[in-house]
């Protein structure tokens, strides 16, 4: 049975734990303890060699970073998260991107501050926070057009941002979703999902 290694707390793991329970994949999941700083110990360096989580193992086969887990447990479950045309593909594949490098990055600003009580500087969360808002109207345009960030119907992409929604909703970023009413309305539709409110804990 494939393993998960990684913490219920971790916005990666959420990721990888929301395409499990989207595909009714079988699971078992080994906690990484944050807090005894089991990440960064012999076994977890072994499985995730950047001293990070999640790892994953089905059955021998070991491998790490969330999106590309995301992606092979989808396709290993016959790809219901992925969409079939070539371009909602590649409109999957782009988003998924952005998320990566345009909004994660800037969103983890106000997680750790807000969230992790890691605090940061004024001038770095203002600096988030105008990325932030490219990243919020650049989504709002797709989103006045589709359903979905990939078009009509559900994906990989849609999820990779829900773990810093979640979190965002408890920092000074969270009024920013008013200002950008598709956005606000497909979040409200993504966070309601069973599988989500599964994969936090609700």
């Amino acid at each position: 049975m494939l393993k998960l290694f990684g913490s219920p707390v971790s916005t990666c793991t959420r990721k990888v734990l929301m395409t499990l329970n989207e595909t009714n994949t079988p699971f078992d999941f080994v906690v990484v303890d944050f807090a005894k700083g089991e990440h960064k110990q012999a076994a977890n360096l072994a499985r995730q060699p950047f001293g990070q989580v999640p790892a994953l193992d089905d059955d021998g086969f070991k491998m790490y970073e969330s999106r590309a887990m995301a992606r092979y447990i989808d396709a290993k479950a016959g790809s219901p998260l992925t969409p079939k045309d070539l371009q909602g593909r590649a409109r999957m594949e782009q988003w998924i991107s952005i998320e990566t490098e345009n909004f994660a990055p800037h969103a983890m600003k106000f997680i750790y501050h807000s969230v992790f009580k890691r605090e940061q500087p004024a001038e770095v969360l203002t600096k988030a926070g105008a990325a932030l808002d490219v990243a919020y109207a650049t989504m709002e345009r797709q989103l006045a057009e589709t359903p979905y960030l990939a078009g009509p119907t559900f994906s990989i992409a849609d999820y990779c941002y829900a773990p810093y929604l979640e979190y965002l909703a408890l920092s000074p970023a969270a009024g920013k979703l008013d200002e950008h009413p598709h956005v606000k309305k497909w979040w409200a539709a993504v966070r309601e999902r069973p599988t989500w409110r599964k994969t936090i804990g609700g």
